[in-house]
């Protein structure tokens, strides 16, 4: 019932047990967690990288502060060429499909 490949055997009923016994050890260890929460004091609190988290609402723009300024050159790059117009996404769509087609019909990548 193995199904032979040039690395190895699939045996989908090989990997069904080991799923069902992977399953079941999840389930134990899970079964020794606290089955109660108080949500009162610091647990019902948001976590906020171990800082007092700002009254009111929190962006996204305060979280990801350091992400977007220290990929700010890329992303100043990509939302000029962002237009919302979905014809600008097909046309281009299309010509990276012509430019690839064309690569690939003259063979311009060695497949190895």
């Amino acid at each position: 019932m193995a199904l032979q490949t040039g690395n190895g055997a699939w045996d989908p009923l090989l990997w069904a047990t080991a799923f069902a016994i992977i399953v079941i050890i999840v389930l134990i260890i899970r079964a020794f967690g606290v089955k109660t929460r108080s949500g009162s004091g610091a647990q019902g609190e948001q976590f906020f990288s171990g800082n007092e988290p700002p009254k009111g609402q929190i962006k996204s723009s305060n979280i990801y502060w350091g992400f977007f300024e220290s990929t700010k050159g890329y992303y100043g790059w990509a939302k000029r060429l962002h237009s919302g117009i979905v014809n600008d996404y097909v046309y281009w769509l299309v010509l990276v499909a012509v430019v690839l087609l064309v690569a690939v019909t003259l063979g311009g990548f060695a497949w190895a």
